[in-house]
């Protein structure tokens, strides 16, 4: 399979990517300006390990916020009691995007994610995650275009 830049991409993968060159969109120019804003709209990190129950995620929505990253287990999996948690996230309206905790690689949109109504950051960490999550959400709330967006950028 080839990218969009004609270079060989990541073979097998069911949304082949090129991680040699930077096929994505980087000039700012083209994207909506959030100069306009006082304050990003509030996304929350939440890491996943051993045992951990879901209390800071429920934190976060008590707290107002309207995104979560979960940084989960690679290749982006978390503990099933911040799993819930997170479910519970996005039945209140909250945007959930999964991340992983590795120091590199994707997080693939596995069908328990799907169902769970999570997104995914790809090969984004975290930290990149919420940033551009907190970005997508001064422009819109719907999960196809905040999908478009992670794509995208």
């Amino acid at each position: 399979m080839r990218c969009s830049c004609a270079c060989p991409s990541v073979a097998g993968a069911a949304d082949p990517r090129c991680f040699k060159h930077a096929c994505r969109a980087c000039d700012l120019r083209r994207a909506r300006s959030a100069r306009h804003l006082d304050a990003l709209p509030r996304v929350d990190l939440t890491y996943a390990y051993a045992g951990c129950d879901g209390t800071a995620v429920r934190a976060f929505i008590a707290a107002g916020a309207k995104g979560i990253v979960s940084a989960g287990f690679a290749p982006g999996f978390t503990a099933p009691d911040e799993a819930v948690a997170l479910r519970e996230a996005v039945e209140a309206g909250i945007v959930v995007v999964q991340s992983t905790r590795a120091g590199s690689g994707r997080t693939f949109r596995s069908k328990a994610l799907r169902e769970a109504g999570f997104l995914i950051a790809d090969n984004l960490n975290p930290q990149k995650a919420r940033i551009l999550l907190a970005l997508a959400l001064s422009v819109t709330n719907d999960p196809d275009e905040i999908t478009r967006i992670f794509k995208t950028y």
